[in-house]
């Protein structure tokens, strides 16, 4: 009689064909992965760019101005949240102060010098790419004149400090005004881009 080999189970297969398509299968998926990623960072880099070129600059004077008055509103601000002299009573008034740090950091984020922000995590490209109407010579004007307005009506107790902040708030009126003139006046607009090159060249 024939004897009979036992067969023996649990043991891999070692067919070399199933084994090269699942090395193929492996090296197709990752680099598909691969190219998705590079499309996906292409994509999000091509609009990060768009983005920048689009980006409306205010006039030199008019963004140190505006960075300036964001800055001091910044100081009183957090100035009016500790209350060190207790000029403000209502927890309407803190919350009030409490936005204005908030607001007068993207004024300083908006207008600031943009290798500052690039050096701080670029700061400012992140927050035109989240909040694109900041973008805008028009949508950063009616963010400053809102800001402007709210500030004015504040009025604390005191009146060296409602002195103060009627100043900021009517300069920050005053600028988003001067924006909005910049941004619609295309004449105006270039006559002061000629001043600014033909002083630049003196």
């Amino acid at each position: 009689m024939a004897s009979t080999q036992p067969q023996m189970y649990g043991q891999p297969s070692s067919d070399p064909a199933a084994e090269l398509q699942r090395q193929m299968a492996t090296a197709a998926a990752q680099q598909a992965a691969q190219q998705g990623a590079q499309v996906a960072s292409q994509k999000a880099k091509h609009g990060f760019y768009e983005i920048k070129a689009y980006i409306q600059e205010n006039p030199g004077s008019v963004k140190v101005m505006c960075f300036l008055v964001g800055l001091t509103l910044l100081v009183f601000s957090i100035l009016g949240v500790i209350n060190p002299f207790a000029v403000f009573g209502t927890p309407k008034e803190y919350l009030a102060n409490v936005y204005n740090i908030i607001f007068s950091v993207i004024i300083c984020i908006c207008e600031g010098k943009e290798d500052w922000m690039r050096s701080c995590g670029d700061l400012q490209g992140k927050l035109f790419q989240r909040c694109f109407f900041l973008a805008t010579q028009t949508g950063r004007a009616l963010f400053y004149f809102y800001v402007g307005s709210m500030t004015i009506l504040l009025l604390p107790s005191g009146f060296i400090w409602t002195l103060i902040y009627i100043i900021l708030g009517s300069c920050l009126c005053l600028l988003s005004l001067l924006m909005l003139f910049f941004a619609h006046c295309g004449r105006c607009r270039s006559n002061y881009g000629q001043m600014g090159g033909s002083s630049g060249q003196l």
